[in-house]
């Protein structure tokens, strides 16, 4: 690899120079103050909803938009941004599972109330890798909180990423899911 030479300058490079920086002072130092913002930095924010979402929870909307799913349907979903290989290693239930909700028998709106709060309880404790058991519908083809969960877990930016268990931890009844750090 060869060096580049700077090309000497002629005395009237030179001359040029120093006319053009004549009158021209030197900084005192390099460091610039923007001032004051007067919005939220983005740290200070983010914590503002963590201690939002403590004080009232998770909330739920019920407006679904999706189209339902049947009991035997497999769901995956996942937030922009998350590697196939994480979502890969999700579906085939290659985590641990930090915590279990067990939804078997709720209603609705129990359903929310335990989801909210197991979420917090995730969030509060760092937990990462969870099985969300919903089940399969008990007398028809449209289980109800198969479809809930569907919407719900898209709601929440927590949640980057879910798919259908494995067949050992409960197939198209149970959820893996994938939380924020």
């Amino acid at each position: 690899m060869t060096k580049h030479k700077k090309p000497d300058l002629t005395e009237d490079d030179k001359i040029a120079f120093r006319e053009a920086m004549r009158g021209v002072k030197p900084l005192k130092h390099t460091k610039v103050s923007l001032g004051t913002v007067n919005h939220p930095t983005p740290k200070i924010r983010r914590q503002q909803e963590i201690e939002d979402e403590q004080e009232i929870g998770f909330q739920f909307s019920d407006h679904e938009n999706l189209p339902p799913v049947s009991a035997e349907d497999l769901l995956e979903f996942a937030q922009s941004g998350v590697q196939y290989k994480m979502i890969r290693q999700l579906r085939l239930g290659q985590f641990h599972v930090d915590a279990i909700l067990d939804l078997h028998g709720k209603t609705v709106d129990q359903a929310r109330q335990s989801l909210s709060d197991f979420l917090l309880r995730c969030q509060q404790q760092a937990l990462r890798h969870v099985l969300i058991i919903h089940g399969k519908g008990r007398y028809s083809n449209l289980p109800i909180l198969k479809n809930k969960l569907n919407h719900w877990l898209r709601q929440t930016k927590q949640v980057l990423a879910f798919c259908s268990a494995s067949p050992r931890d409960g197939s198209s009844g149970a959820l893996n899911v994938l939380l924020k750090r």
